[in-house]
């Protein structure tokens, strides 16, 4: 994409938002060139957060790892994830359980890109539909589900989307900090932000993508 590309896509993102009536802030600079993560990549990255999600709603966490090593998915855990699945369920901390519950809406985003979705509202919360769309490992299915995607989103679309949730979770952020309560969800705005930049950043790891607004 082109630099006149990109600053026309921050150009209509913040004419959207405006309309939506949440703040813009039009010092936020153009984001850069996308080298996006491949779809192996992203499907792996899927893959293990669908799995983890279950030790949120106390799945036992040796039945999840095992799950992982028996689907050859143990590579895209990240360090902190790694951790999570060596320890008993009691040992977990509040802030690792919360984590894991987040990733309902990290993995919305995922599921966007992949196309198992079609939009990608931050307005919205998770649909109804999104447990019948992955893999069930209470019911013992396998990872066929996420294994068989096929496409993701085109280069244009997730750099439009990113732009948009940078630009709306700076205006969350903003809010907060001046003591006022924004229009919409910080939480899920930051999660889809999050999945959003690891796809189009290879540099930053899950455990450290940038998130700076």
């Amino acid at each position: 994409m082109t630099e006149e590309q990109r600053r026309q896509i921050k150009i209509d993102n913040d004419t959207i938002i405006k309309q939506k009536e949440y703040r813009v802030n039009d010092w936020l600079p153009i984001l850069d060139v996308p080298k996006l993560r491949t779809l192996e990549e992203i499907k792996g990255r899927m893959s293990v957060m669908n799995a983890l999600i279950n030790i949120a709603f106390e799945a036992p966490t040796y039945i999840i790892k095992e799950w992982i090593e028996n689907h050859d998915l143990t590579k895209y855990l990240s360090d902190s994830e790694k951790e999570i699945i060596e320890k008993e369920n009691d040992d977990l901390t509040e802030y690792e359980v919360n984590s894991l519950r987040w990733y309902l809406e990290s993995l919305w985003a995922f599921m966007w890109v992949t196309e198992m979705i079609s939009g990608l509202e931050a307005e919205d919360y998770i649909g109804d539909n999104m447990a019948s769309l992955l893999p069930n490992l209470e019911n013992g299915d396998s990872n066929q589900k996420l294994e068989s995607l096929q496409r993701l989103k085109s280069e244009v679309e997730i750099y439009t989307m990113l732009d948009y949730y940078y630009r709306i979770h700076w205006y969350c952020v903003d809010e907060r900090l001046n003591g006022r309560q924004a229009k919409l969800n910080e939480g899920l705005v930051y999660e889809r932000r999050k999945s959003l930049e690891w796809i189009y950043n290879r540099a930053d790891d899950w455990d450290n993508v940038e998130m700076g607004t």
